[in-house]
């Protein structure tokens, strides 16, 4: 019994032992599977850097990419597959991760993109980036090196640079009459602003016709500008005689725009027409100050010269009745209004401005400046000046100053240039000083001719000045007097008020002359084609004595 026993247990044992083997050879047999590897390509020339200001370059606060495309060559699907990223070099402020990728088929192309994220404390420099695409089996794609420039955070400023205020049925401002405010908002410096608000707030009695209290942009770049216009009505209740309208500005950041306040007043000359801008951008660097109005409009010189024995009439027709508009004729009379008050120290109640004269008005302040120089006797010096059109006689070619409501086909609604000079020359003073921004060929400010039937100027006599007087003329005879659209002012004009600021009006006659007649002749040449050439002609008793005159 033992021994069958025994036998039994031997028997058991081997047939475990067989067993056993015969398992771990069928394990060996089925690990023996067939490798099918993806193979991964980065696709030639599909390596892109991505930035939202397209400067090519990685700025400070800017989210940008990498974007390429990644081709499975092999014969398996792409498992488990991760885009990598590394940078070397200026790295201070730029982050950016790898990124897991989905399968990628075999024989298909997957496009990948890598954010790069600047902060603001990204610093100015270069960054080379590895990019490439690890595959678990060692089938991935080789490292693509991009190279991307880094730029420091560069702030912008938002300022309001110029504003101009237009009548819509008048040239002063005045209650019960509509105006239009025109603003120029620009971004002075090299950074781009972003979430731009703009708004504006005006006192009770004043009321918005048109254009919006809150204005939006989403990016203003470096030098842009952007127009914002306002119509306004004031009311009769209205008890200040100023209107102050404050402007809000706020940006992204909330701290690189300034406010402004804008400071109206009642009676103050308005523009008589909107200015037409272009929105621009600029070079950094290279940012040019955008503005409404002239150079020579701000920034007037103040004297403390006191010439109460000098008075001036200003004449300025703009707006004419029956002809064509003479364009910037009102500024050309406000701004040199300004410069007699402030740099020739004129006083105010010497100064007779009169916008957009009638006839009557020209015969009116020409008797009243008659009229001072008979009273003075003698110590008295006199100036006009006028901007508007002129008109020729063809029959015996005089010339004649033309009101508002005059004709350019009915000289009796005119006033000769001879009658003019009579009634100022013919005084004793200490001398008469004539500025004529005007032509009197029948040509427009614009170039082509007052009346459409006639197609060439007319070339009228030279006038002669009598007594103690001198005329400074914008244009020879059968020349026109252009206006200069920039510095929105007629270009004679432009070059006299340019002259007084260089100098603090401290200037001699045939220095001015010089400076004038130059000036003019240059820029006409190269901005309109054609000859304007100024003209000083002094009355035949002055021979030279004219060029030491000084208007101060």
């Amino acid at each position: 019994m033992k021994r069958v026993f025994n036998l039994f247990v031997f028997c058991f044992v081997g047939a475990l032992l067989f067993a056993q083997s015969n398992v771990s050879n069928t394990i060996s047999v089925n690990i023996q599977k067939e490798v099918k590897p993806a193979i991964l390509e980065i696709v030639e020339g599909s390596v892109r850097f991505v930035d939202p200001s397209g400067n090519n370059a990685i700025d400070a606060n800017e989210t940008c990419r990498i974007l390429f495309s990644v081709k499975n060559t092999g014969v398996g699907d792409g498992y488990n597959c991760v885009a990598k990223i590394k940078g070397v070099g200026s790295t201070t402020g730029v982050s950016f991760a790898d990124k897991k990728l989905s399968i990628i088929r075999k024989g298909s192309v997957m496009d990948v993109e890598l954010p790069i994220v600047a902060s603001m404390n990204t610093v100015d420099g270069n960054v080379n980036f590895m990019i490439s695409v690890d595959e678990p089996m060692g089938f991935g794609t080789g490292d693509f090196e991009l190279a991307v420039n880094t730029r420091q955070f560069v702030s912008p400023l938002l300022q309001v640079v110029d504003y101009t205020i237009t009548g819509v049925g008048g040239s002063v401002l005045e209650k019960k009459k509509p105006f239009d405010l025109q603003l120029l908002l620009q971004n002075v410096k090299p950074g781009l602003a972003e979430n731009v608000d703009v708004r504006i707030t005006y006192p009770q009695g004043v009321f918005l016709l048109g254009g919006n209290e809150q204005e939006k942009f989403s990016t203003i770049a470096a030098g842009e500008t952007k127009s914002l216009e306002y119509s306004f009505i004031v009311n009769q209740n209205y008890t200040q005689n100023e209107i102050p309208i404050d402007v809000e500005i706020k940006e992204k950041y909330g701290k690189y725009a300034e406010n402004k306040r804008v400071v109206l007043k009642l009676n103050q000359t308005l523009a008589s027409s909107k200015i037409v801008i272009d929105s621009k951008e600029e070079r950094i660097g290279n940012i040019e100050i955008a503005s409404l109005t002239s150079d020579v409009d701000k920034n007037i010189p103040v004297s403390g010269a006191k010439n109460d024995k000098t008075f001036a009439v200003i004449i300025a027709n703009e707006n004419y009745q029956n002809e064509a508009n003479v364009p910037f004729a009102l500024n050309d009379g406000n701004v040199f209004n300004e410069y007699c008050a402030k740099t020739l120290g004129i006083p105010s109640e010497n100064i007779h401005f009169v916008r957009d004269a009638s006839l009557n008005n020209l015969k009116r302040e020409i008797n009243w400046l008659n009229s001072v120089l008979k009273s003075y006797r003698g110590e008295a010096k006199a100036i006009f000046y006028y901007a508007g059109h002129g008109v020729p006689n063809e029959s015996n070619k005089s010339a004649y100053l033309l009101p508002i409501d005059g004709f350019g086909s009915d000289l009796t609604t005119g006033y000769k240039l001879d009658d003019l000079y009579a009634t100022l020359g013919d005084v004793e003073s200490q001398g008469v000083t004539v500025f004529l921004d005007a032509c009197f060929s029948g040509a427009k400010r614009e170039g082509d001719m007052m009346s459409a039937g006639r197609a060439i100027a007319i070339k009228v006599k030279k006038n002669a000045p009598v007594g103690n007087m001198v005329v400074f003329s914008a244009a020879q005879s059968d020349e026109t007097a252009y206006q200069n659209n920039k510095e929105k002012h007629g270009m004679f004009t432009y070059y006299l008020l340019k002259k007084l600021q260089d100098t603090d009006g401290n200037v001699s006659y045939g220095e001015l002359s010089d400076y004038i007649i130059k000036e003019v002749s240059q820029r006409s040449i190269v901005l309109n084609g054609k000859s304007q050439t100024p003209s000083v002609t002094p009355s035949p008793a002055l021979v030279e004595d004219w060029k030491s005159w000084t208007l101060k």
